[in-house]
């Protein structure tokens, strides 16, 4: 049955009825209901689990990066023996060694032995004056004695396929970068407009 409303002494239009107007609300909550899935990827979750599966998680990610990096080092894992050095005594001039001290740096020839086990890499140098050793974790700052007796912030990365190593002391700076190339390693040290090259041969 139908209402009617009257607006003038002439008109009057009819009223929907209340089951109609029920019946109209149900039709439309079930339009944006269906407009909603429609805007809204099926298993939305699923879609992204391949991309966060193939990701390390927050708490790993520092160690993936460790371990990546630390792969990277193997290519200097070895027993190094020198071969030939240049301009290694004024490089220890440059760094403020003592003469004595030098020209015994000068006279001996160190084996440098590299080792990387899981994200630490270790230097052993060993010589008939005296052996040294540091362990490291690559990009990360850490405290080194030198042969010489330095007390230093060393920090040591990889640089195109480059092993640097860089020595903080005092307001000093110094460098030292191995390069390898087949059975030979290129150690070169570097402080202010100085340079020294010296040449290691991998032991068989």
């Amino acid at each position: 049955m139908s209402v009617f409303v009257s607006i003038s002494p002439h008109t009057s239009l009819p009223l929907p009825e209340a089951d109609d107007i029920t019946n109209s609300r149900c039709k439309s909550s079930q339009s944006d209901h269906s407009r909603t899935a429609e805007l809204t990827p099926p298993n939305s979750s699923a879609t992204l689990s391949p991309l966060s599966a193939a990701l390390p998680s927050h708490s790993n990610l520092h160690s993936f990066l460790l371990l990546s990096a630390a792969k990277m080092a193997e290519a200097f894992v070895g027993t190094w023996n020198l071969k030939n050095s240049e301009k290694f005594d004024d490089y220890m001039k440059e760094l403020g060694v003592p003469f004595a001290t030098r020209t015994v740096g000068n006279m001996t020839k160190p084996t440098t032995i590299i080792s990387v086990e899981g994200d630490t890499v270790t230097v052993k140098t060993q010589s008939t004056i005296k052996n040294t050793e540091v362990n490291f974790k690559l990009e990360q700052e850490f405290d080194e004695t030198t042969a010489d007796g330095r007390s230093v912030k060393s920090l040591v990365r990889i640089e195109d396929g480059k092993l640097v190593h860089v020595q903080k002391w005092d307001g000093k700076e110094t460098s030292l970068v191995r390069e390898v190339k087949g059975n030979a390693l290129t150690l070169t040290l570097s402080m202010g407009d100085v340079v020294s090259t010296r040449l290691y041969e991998k032991a068989e």
